[in-house]
């Protein structure tokens, strides 16, 4: 939503420009030129204004990259899960407890306790 807002304001800025260079033209055409330094100088100013803004724009989009860095933690989730998996195959005492996934059993009553290491 704040890119199209943002994009529609740049071209809102560059429409107004053209419109005042226009008007400067033609009060120029017309021999008027106190209107013409008028429309001239609001053009100008429309042109640093668009200027402004896609400078505004790219510093926004940087301090949004360097906030995205910044939280992200720092731990590989590949890492993180090959750990988290590790530690469950560890508390496993032996294949049938892998194969009832989840049903009760007692790793203290194991039967099969030592034939799978």
């Amino acid at each position: 939503m704040t890119r199209r807002l943002s994009h529609f304001l740049a071209t809102l800025y560059a429409i107004l420009a053209i419109g005042l260079f226009r008007c400067a033209t033609v009060s120029y055409q017309h021999h008027s030129v106190g209107y013409v330094a008028f429309f001239a100088a609001c053009s100008i100013g429309f042109g640093v204004a668009i200027l402004h803004h896609s400078l505004q724009r790219d510093e926004l989009r940087a301090a949004h990259a360097r906030l995205d860095a910044a939280t992200r933690p720092t731990q590989d989730f590949a890492t993180h899960q090959d750990d988290a998996v590790r530690l469950a195959l560890a508390s496993w005492c032996c294949d049938p407890a892998v194969i009832t996934a989840g049903a009760d059993h007692d790793p203290e009553h194991c039967t099969r306790k030592d034939s799978t290491t």
